[in-house]
């Protein structure tokens, strides 16, 4: 049966803010398989009196990699 995929979101109103948490993600990681990204930009305004600014959320699908006894043909010796 098919493990559920993974999901990771990042949220800023920075693109360099969001760029640098991806990348600190992805340096934890062992190993991963991205499978989908997706990226959105909207208007978000923090209070009613407020102007809206920009707001950026990147959408991770991933998958971790299998353990040896997870792996099709797997023997235990």
């Amino acid at each position: 049966m098919p493990k559920p995929l993974k999901v990771k979101i990042f949220m800023d109103v920075s693109a360099s803010v969001v760029e640098e948490q991806v990348n600190a993600w992805l340096a934890k990681l062992d190993g991963a398989t991205i499978l989908k990204t997706e990226t959105v930009v909207t208007a978000v305004a923090r209070t009613p009196a407020d102007g809206a600014s920009p707001f950026i959320v990147v959408t991770i699908w991933y998958e971790l990699p299998a353990s040896d006894q997870e792996r099709p043909g797997f023997r235990a010796a």
